[in-house]
C-alpha cells in the first residue's frame, strides 16, 4: 500500500510540474522546405516548415500546417560562440533527402538528429550522401 501512495504521490508532483512549465514553443527555424523528406522515422511534403522546442524539452517539432507533423529528439545539441546562420542541413541520396542538422541562428545551435534506418541502410550499401541544405529565417518567439 504504501509504494501505491509514493507512485501516486511522484505522479503528482510530475504532473504538476509539466502543468506549470511553460506552455509556448519557442520557434527555432522558419523554413520553405521545396522537396519532400524524412525526419525521425516520417515521412514529410515539401512546403513551409516551423521548427519549434518546447521550453523545457529538448524534442523539436516540425510542422506545415495539417500536412506535417513530425517531433523528434535530437542526438547532440551543440551551442557554438558566433553561430548566427539558420539553416535546415539534408543528406540527400538520388531524390531521397533526410534532416541531419537544425541550425538556429536564435540561439546559436545546431541540432544534429538520429541517422534514419533507411539512411543507415542506404551508407552502409556504399553510397556517399550529398549535402542539401536549406535556408531558413530567424524568428522571434512567437513570430
Amino acid at each position: 500500500m504504501k509504494n501505491y501512495a509514493a507512485i501516486a504521490l511522484v505522479a503528482c508532483v510530475v504532473f504538476v510540474t509539466l502543468a506549470s512549465a511553460p506552455s509556448h514553443a519557442q520557434i527555432l527555424v522558419k523554413a520553405d522546405v521545396p522537396f519532400e523528406f524524412s525526419a525521425g522515422q516520417g515521412m514529410l511534403p515539401a512546403g513551409n516548415y516551423a521548427i519549434t522546442q518546447n521550453g523545457i524539452q529538448a524534442a523539436v517539432t516540425l510542422s506545415s500546417g495539417r500536412r506535417g507533423v513530425q517531433i523528434m529528439l535530437p542526438q547532440t545539441i551543440e551551442f557554438l560562440d558566433h553561430q548566427d546562420a539558420t539553416k535546415l542541413v539534408f543528406h540527400r541520396y538520388g531524390d531521397q533527402y533526410f534532416l541531419a542538422e537544425i541550425w538556429s541562428g536564435l540561439d546559436g545551435s545546431v541540432r544534429k538528429l538520429n541517422v534514419n534506418p533507411q539512411e543507415r541502410q542506404l551508407a552502409k550499401s556504399g553510397i556517399s550522401p550529398q549535402v542539401a541544405v536549406v535556408y531558413g529565417r530567424k524568428t522571434i518567439s512567437g513570430d
